[in-house]
């Protein structure tokens, strides 16, 4: 974060969020940065732009559903996708700016939003939306600085397009790689991944080791509840521990449905053993993540940032290749975190930390100290140094009697 951005003056803005709901990490931050806008007393209107609504009905079904289909059925595939096509924009093959050309036909109602043309700044935290935007910026036809907010620890070549005024990253390792990709050093920002406001109010645990009489293990697969989240709960229902789980299932009715059954037929409270707790969707998060001892899930983006934000210690299943693995990497080897190597495994990892008073304490340090949960209003701090550069430079060019560049 650059030190002149914390002086400066606030002002109201128009705000465009513009988002793809494939995956809820995407929309959580673009609402996270709304809120924080709007606690720092910046935001006059705020306009949520849903890209796909935008789009011909089979392309949004194919981008959405096509994607959620490929990362349950043929994940390596979706790895080796990732990892051939992080190279920057400038190395792509010929391929590329037809695809683009394409994109641009697909989205053509997205791209005439009026939300889009009457905003003082426009906020990207999806890439299909980013590629969009700065593609517009650099044809002249959106006047709104554009905003990328990059919802991942590693920066995908997809996320970073020139045209963007300002990209948001989570880190110093995913700023230089920004730059490597290909992108201006002056307009790559280090924030962190934005999330809740709320983590920043929410009161984080003791790092001191207490004799909990249950401990509460956290269980999500996301808003989608993906992962093999009913073979985790069998295998922590085997265990001996006396704690209590508790499952968000998040959108997906039918794990909902599978875990209430399996609390009804298999609850072992009053013997001694686990104790089930089941969630549907909930916007209760920040709370069950502050009073939770560990975690067990997916290694999204946002739902990471969220744990450490916390301090949450997690046991990692399954990532999703390529930016889940990333972010399973870094985590580890900040101590933040372990891996499982299959669902079943859940409950011995498990059983391993809880039962190590010490290697929990370490964990929980280790994720605090990776955690930013004010980077949302990083972010939001980012914009508003953004508009008022832009707008000092508009007031010198009309001093100097020529157009603003």
């Amino acid at each position: 974060m650059r030190t002149e951005q914390r002086n400066v003056v606030p002002r109201l803005m128009n705000v465009a969020f513009c988002s793809s709901s494939v995956g809820c990490g995407h929309t959580r931050a673009s609402v996270a940065i709304h809120d924080a806008l709007r606690a720092r007393g910046q935001l006059s209107e705020a306009t949520f732009i849903e890209a796909l609504e935008h789009a011909p009905r089979w392309f949004s079904t194919v981008y959405r559903d096509g994607y959620l289909r490929a990362i349950r059925h043929a994940p390596r595939v979706v790895g080796a996708i990732y990892n051939s096509t992080d190279i920057p924009r400038r190395d792509r093959r010929p391929l590329g700016p037809a695809l683009d050309r394409f994109e641009d036909r697909i989205m053509a109602n997205f791209r005439a939003h009026p939300g889009l043309h009457a905003a003082d700044v426009v906020v990207s935290t999806h890439f299909l939306t980013s590629a969009l935007l700065g593609r517009m910026r650099l044809r002249g036809e959106l006047q709104a600085p554009v905003v990328t907010v990059v919802t991942d620890e590693h920066p995908h070549a997809v996320w970073l397009h020139r045209g963007v005024d300002l990209t948001c990253v989570a880190s110093r390792a995913a700023r230089t790689a920004a730059i490597a990709g290909g992108m201006d050093p002056a307009r790559v920002e280090i924030t962190g991944i934005p999330i809740d406001p709320r983590f920043c109010m929410t009161h984080q645990r003791s790092f001191a080791v207490t004799a909990q009489p249950r401990p509460m293990i956290l269980v999500c697969g996301g808003g989608h509840g993906l992962g093999d989240i009913p073979a985790v709960v069998r295998s922590l229902l085997a265990t001996s521990l006396h704690c209590t789980i508790v499952v968000v299932c998040g959108k997906n009715a039918a794990l909902e449905v599978a875990m209430r059954a399996l609390q009804t037929s298999g609850n072992a409270e009053g013997t001694g053993g686990p104790e089930l707790r089941v969630l549907g969707y909930t916007n209760a998060m920040h709370e069950l993540m502050a009073a939770a001892d560990l975690m067990v899930g997916k290694p999204g983006g946002l739902t990471t940032t969220e744990a450490r934000a916390v301090g949450l210690p997690m046991v990692l299943l399954q990532p999703i290749p390529g930016q889940e693995e990333r972010n399973a990497d870094m985590l580890v080897s900040l101590g933040a975190a372990v891996r499982a190597q299959r669902a079943t495994d859940a409950g011995p990892a498990v059983a391993a930390i809880i039962g190590d008073p010490a290697r929990l304490r370490n964990m929980r340090i280790a994720a605090s100290a990776a955690g930013n949960p004010r980077a949302a209003f990083d972010v939001a701090a980012g914009i508003s140094a953004l508009l008022a550069q832009q707008h000092q430079g508009e007031r010198s060019d009309r001093l100097l009697g020529r157009p603003a560049a």
